[in-house]
Formats: structure tokens, C-alpha cells, sequence
């Protein structure tokens, strides 16, 4: 295990259990004392509400925090986000109008949206919107409102509107939880209307998600796999998602 995976892991245990001794987070891990503090330290560096004294750790993040952390996201499977964005930044055309889903799935493929070529893109997300402001042959158009710091997200009934009086060819959707049985979830509930929106006001719909996705079920429900004509993930998929894809008769790339 990395220490960016690691730390991802203490992150989830902290706001699962509010506090912890250093033992239980060195069981919890299988390594040192040493090293669980080293990556605390990181931890708090970062920003995240944590709070270390000398035999233990408290979650300060309080029931009202969010749950999603967008610099603890980018340090999950980092090197499949990548691939993932760089082939979902592929399939974009010359011309193309296209919406790009809040998160750091969504980010990357804003860093790796291609050059020369005019697009339009429509965003949601203060950082995806920093990216895309930056590239002159891009046309931004960003729905805002009262700004999440967690998800660095916008959110506002008239930014809905913006994106319903718009239309996009492609839209590139990130997720929390992927299920067969329950649906497709994120972590913030806040979200669920805007992602549901973009699906009804693009003509290809694109699942962008790692594999650490599917199986899991957070809060807040906005479509099924079925609503999505292509998915794209990495090549940690289960067999039995595969198999449940392809009967649905979706397209799917493992990258």
C-alpha cells in the first residue's frame, strides 16, 4: 500500500470513528508507530481537521463537514484517474460541447482536454473551471452559486437553469458509489440534482470512475448504470461488473 493510499485509508477510519490511538491506527495499517505519524503529519498539513497529541488522533470535522475532500480524492487511485481522464479526453471532438463533472476525475480531464481544437465546455467546479479559463480555444460557460469548499463545487437553482438552457453533446459524469442493485451515488446530496440535469441535457452520457467505485453505495442516488451509454473505468473492474456491463450492451473501456 502507498502512503497515499494509506492515508486515504486513516482519513476514512478518523471520520468513521471520530478518534484513535496511534496503536489502533498502526494495527489498523500493519506498520510503525513512526510511519502512522509521518502520515498524519502529512494529513494535517493538507488541511484536513485533524487534531494530533502524543498517544492518539480526533477527527475535528464535526457532523456538519463534508463528507467528500477533493485533496484527499486526488491522492486515491491517482495513476487510474489519470488514465481514466486521458480516455475520456480522447473521445472529445473538434467543436464538441461538453460538460465536465465536479471532482478529481473530472479535474484531470480538464487538464487533459486537447489542444488547437475550438471547444465548449460547461463546468460546475471552481477548480475545472481555473483549468479551462486558462485555454484559449476553449468557451467556458460556468454555472455558479454558493460555493462548497470540500467539493470546490457551485450550487444554485439558476445555475441549473444554465446548464438546462444549454446542451452538450458529450458529458463526462464522476461518481462515489457505483451499484447495479441501488444505482449510481455521490458522497454530497447537494449534488444529486445537478448531476441529473447534465444527463438530461447531453446526447452521450460517460460514466468516468475507478474501480474502487463499483460495489460501494454512498447517500445520495442520481441514475442507474443503465442511464449512461459508455463507461469508462480501469483495468480493476470485477468480472462480474464486466459481464453485467456488456449484457446491458454499454460500452466499456478499461484503461
Amino acid at each position: 500500500m502507498s502512503s497515499a493510499q494509506r492515508q486515504t485509508r486513516l482519513i476514512d477510519f478518523l471520520q468513521s470513528h471520530s478518534s484513535a490511538t496511534i496503536q489502533e491506527l498502526a494495527d489498523f495499517c500493519s506498520v510503525s508507530h513512526m510511519t502512522i505519524r509521518r502520515d498524519l503529519d502529512k494529513i494535517s498539513e493538507r488541511g484536513e481537521p485533524i487534531k494530533i497529541f502524543h498517544g492518539g488522533v480526533i477527527y475535528q470535522g464535526g457532523a456538519h463537514s463534508s463528507h467528500y475532500s477533493i485533496n484527499r480524492a486526488r491522492l486515491h487511485m491517482a495513476e487510474e484517474k489519470k488514465r481514466i481522464a486521458k480516455k475520456a479526453a480522447s473521445l472529445i471532438e473538434p467543436d464538441d460541447i461538453v460538460i465536465i463533472d465536479a471532482g478529481s476525475t473530472g479535474e484531470l480531464i480538464a487538464e487533459y482536454l486537447p489542444t488547437g481544437d475550438h471547444l465548449t465546455v460547461i463546468c460546475y467546479a471552481l477548480n475545472i473551471a481555473s483549468i479551462v479559463s486558462t485555454r484559449p480555444n476553449c468557451c467556458l460557460i460556468l454555472a455558479g452559486g454558493m460555493y462548497h469548499e470540500g467539493s470546490m463545487v457551485f450550487e444554485n437553482p439558476e445555475g441549473l437553469d444554465i446548464i438546462r438552457r444549454n446542451r452538450a453533446r458529450k458529458s463526462f459524469i464522476t461518481a462515489s458509489g457505483i451499484s447495479v442493485k441501488l444505482g449510481i451515488t455521490c458522497s454530497n446530496f447537494f449534488e444529486t440534482s445537478t448531476k441529473r440535469t447534465v444527463l438530461e441535457s447531453s446526447l452521450t452520457s460517460i460514466l468516468v470512475a475507478d474501480s474502487s467505485k463499483f460495489g460501494k453505495i454512498e447517500t445520495g442516488y442520481f441514475s442507474d448504470l443503465d442511464d449512461f451509454d459508455i463507461i469508462i473505468t480501469d483495468t480493476g473492474l470485477t468480472e462480474d461488473y464486466r459481464d453485467e456491463i456488456s449484457r446491458m450492451g454499454k460500452k466499456l473501456y478499461l484503461e
